[in-house]
């Protein structure tokens, strides 16, 4: 864009036809001329004055170094910028062809990442099957058939061996399949995608918060996480699939933006893509797309809007008719466990689903505390971690894991199949489960032994999954929850038929201890991971058992309950743990606290008195800020708007490149906003962010809280009588939430 001084300049060429060397010498003169006075750098720094008010106190600039590497994103801007980037030249004078793809992008990546999360939660299943199975055996007439499909020519490692030795092949080849496929896995993920260890659910939420992380989502991460996944589950450890698949999910999300000039550059609307794929994620994981989109809403989408909603429906629909035409498991059924029962539970077993929710509250928050405790105890930098490398910390977890399991037939598969087998009634338990002693001539099989080997069963996975999540391979927990769960619940259910035989209370009706064993374990699961409605409805799903979801809600909402009265879940905990920079929830949290008590009040602002090119380049090439307060003058710091590093650098960069009449000495102003005129300088007002959210210093943070939450903003600008006073950053607010300088106190002016 020519200015006027270059359009002047250009006509004296043209009429004169003076050499370009005096013609350039000429120009120069008169910006030097022009330029006499100009500030040579245009920031000025800016100290509240406390004389307005005591309430404004000097709080300077908080330092958060610590949350360096993460960029904070926000929804407004990048809702601004989507707007004039790509849909306003279009919806105003686009072709139909051009106004069809655009309302399509959205719905077409939803659909491909439901399609690729199924694929590839079909893969992880298959291949884990077999796998898992080469630790008891192989089937010599076909190397490629897992044990199932076999049938009886399956022979295992100890009836191949020597009469002598039988006893202890098997137990010796178990372990050690068991320790090399977790170490293996281990191996790949600290060589190529640390980020693809754990089950990625913290980090999902903190992505979805509003923060960038780095290579979480990449495609490295995302080809490591499905081989591990797959030797992972592989090898026997107390760990699950289902929530690995979210960040699988969430991986192919962020792939395929890239294929898009919309969500490449837009954090915001890429971000949109990521909640869809957590409700595709979980729609696969377990088979149910209503419980992948409430799971993406409840548990881990900050900015959840309608449009948002529809298209997580859609892709979750789209990945389970993948699943269901793929059909890994090769049932025809998106169920997992596919439970069977006869009738409702009589009003008086409901008392005891509340005693189990109230367990689950218990084990969960006690789940939480030492497994905290533990990943505490071995993160990097620890006195453990510098003598234990962390495959090495692995392969102990999984030696003890495989010597611990192999004894109970409960402990010694893959949980999934244990779990199905203790889900069902004898009386109607389809054919071709093995139900593993739990039934005796059609019918539960009751005695102190059962009992015991249950107790035990659920105590080694409670143990094992406290040590193995958060380890170094990718795992969840959904399943050794559902397990720990399951095991005391069908505890409790075979105690109650005693109870009921000795002393009739039920009356004809036949308690199911099936029903008992997954009301535990919804009520496991819930105490671990705090979720209410979308577990409900997952639960129903992976069953098929919808008429107990009564008993499903009492029991989930009652270790919710009990669980939150000792602590955080657990994906909160690990969040807090691993310092992200993650703004949570608010628990009926009240602040007495107002804006001008945290606010950084010690700024580098910009003036809109005329500067260079130069001045103002080398200022935005040398910031650690992503932006800056735009005030009047030096002397008056009257606020008028906040200026974007990235956008005005990438913009003076490139006219400097391009222009031939444009150099570092180019004068530039904001002139929208200054009554100081000088000719052929830039006019950068269009560059001034003049909606910036601007509060008083008395404002109460309940009502930052809520801006920052609701709203998705990265920094509120704090003004009293229309002059600049400090300013609020997300990751401040964060960090000052984390030390516990505000909240949880008893009162908030918002409601005085």
């Amino acid at each position: 864009r020519a200015s006027r001084l270059a359009a002047a300049e250009a006509g004296a060429e043209e009429a004169l036809g003076q050499p370009t060397a005096r013609r350039r010498s000429s120009l120069q003169m008169m910006r030097d001329f022009f330029m006499q006075g100009f500030a040579a750098s245009p920031v000025t720094k800016v100290k509240s004055n406390a004389e307005l008010d005591d309430a404004v106190a000097g709080k300077g600039k908080k330092s958060l170094s610590k949350w360096g590497t993460y960029a904070t994103v926000s929804w407004r801007a990048d809702e601004a910028k989507d707007y004039h980037e790509h849909a306003k030249d279009v919806l105003s004078g686009g072709s139909w062809l051009d106004k069809t793809w655009l309302a399509a992008v959205p719905w077409l990546i939803p659909a491909a990442v439901g399609v690729l999360t199924a694929a590839s939660g079909s893969l992880v299943e298959v291949a884990s099957a077999y796998v898992s199975g080469l630790r008891f055996g192989l089937c010599p007439a076909d190397f490629a058939a897992g044990k199932e499909s076999c049938g009886d020519a399956w022979m295992s490692w100890s009836g191949m061996a020597a009469p002598a030795w039988q006893p202890y092949v098997g137990v010796v080849w178990y372990t050690a399949a068991g320790v090399a496929f977790a170490a293996a896995s281990a191996a790949l993920v600290w060589a190529f995608a640390p980020a693809a260890r754990g089950s990625g659910i913290p980090e999902v939420k903190t992505i979805l918060g509003g923060f960038v992380m780095g290579e979480v989502l990449e495609l490295k991460t995302l080809l490591v996480k499905v081989v591990g996944l797959t030797l992972s589950v592989s090898s026997g450890m107390s760990l699950g699939k289902e929530g690995p698949l979210v960040h699988v999910a969430c991986c192919w999300a962020n792939a395929l933006s890239r294929l898009s000039a919309r969500y490449t550059d837009n954090e915001a609307k890429r971000r949109e893509l990521i909640s869809t794929a957590a409700a595709a994620g979980v729609a696969v994981a377990f088979g149910t797309p209503l419980g992948g989109v409430l799971f993406s809403y409840e548990e881990v989408s900050t900015m959840f809007p309608q449009k948002t909603m529809v298209r997580a429906f859609f892709a979750a629909v789209v990945a389970a008719l993948t699943l269901g035409w793929i059909d890994p498991t090769g049932t025809g059924k998106l169920t997992m466990f596919d439970a069977h029962f006869e009738g409702m539970p009589a009003l008086v077993e409901y008392p005891f689903f509340l005693l189990l929710g109230a367990m689950g509250g218990v084990l969960g928050a006690l789940f939480v505390h030492c497994n905290i405790r533990i990943s505490a105890a071995r993160q990097e930098g620890t006195p453990f971690r510098r003598r234990v490398h962390i495959i090495v910390e692995v392969a102990i977890i999984a030696f003890v894991t495989a010597l611990t399991s192999y004894p109970l037939e409960f402990t010694r598969g893959l949980s999934t199949v244990t779990i199905r087998s203790l889900f069902q009634t004898c009386a109607v338990a389809p054919e071709g489960i093995d139900m593993m002693g739990l039934c005796e001539d059609g019918k539960e099989t009751i005695g102190w032994g059962l009992v015991a080997s249950l107790v035990v069963a659920a105590a080694l996975r409670f143990v094992q999954m406290t040590f193995t999540f958060g380890t170094g391979v990718p795992c969840g927990l959904f399943v050794p929850s559902l397990y720990t769960g399951a095991c005391l619940g069908r505890c409790l259910g075979v105690g109650i038929i005693a109870l009921n035989t000795a002393y009739p209370f039920v009356g004809s009706r036949a308690i199911s201890p099936g029903v008992y064993a997954m009301v535990g374990a919804a009520a496991v699961l819930g105490g671990v991971c705090r979720v209410t409605i979308s577990l409900v409805v997952i639960m129903f799903g992976l069953t098929g058992a919808l008429q107990l979801i009564v008993p499903f809600m009492l029991a989930v909402l009652t270790s919710k309950f009990v669980g939150d009265a000792f602590g955080d879940g657990i994906y909160d905990a690990c969040i807090i743990l691993r310092g992200y920079p993650y703004l949570h929830e608010p628990h009926d949290v009240c602040f007495k606290a107002r804006a001008c008590d945290i606010m950084d009040d010690e700024l580098e602002c910009i003036n809109a008195e005329p500067t260079t090119v130069g001045g103002l380049l080398s200022t935005l090439r040398t910031t650690k800020f992503g932006g800056f307060p735009l005030i009047r003058s030096q002397t008056d710091h009257s606020l008028l708007g906040y200026i974007h590093t990235e956008a005005l650098k990438r913009h003076l960069e490139v006219t400097l490149k391009q222009s031939l009449f444009v150099c570092d000495n180019v004068p530039v102003v904001f002139r929208k906003y200054t009554k100081v005129r000088v000719p052929g300088a830039m006019d950068l007002s269009k560059f001034v962010d003049e909606t910036v959210v601007r509060i008083v210093p008395e404002t109460p943070l309940a009502q930052v809280h809520n801006i920052f939450r609701q709203l998705g903003l990265k920094l509120v600008l704090v003004a009293r009588f229309g002059a600049l006073a400090g300013m609020i950053t997300k990751k401040s607010f964060v960090d000052h939430l984390q030390e516990g300088h505000i909240g949880h106190v008893a009162e908030d002016p918002a409601v005085l």
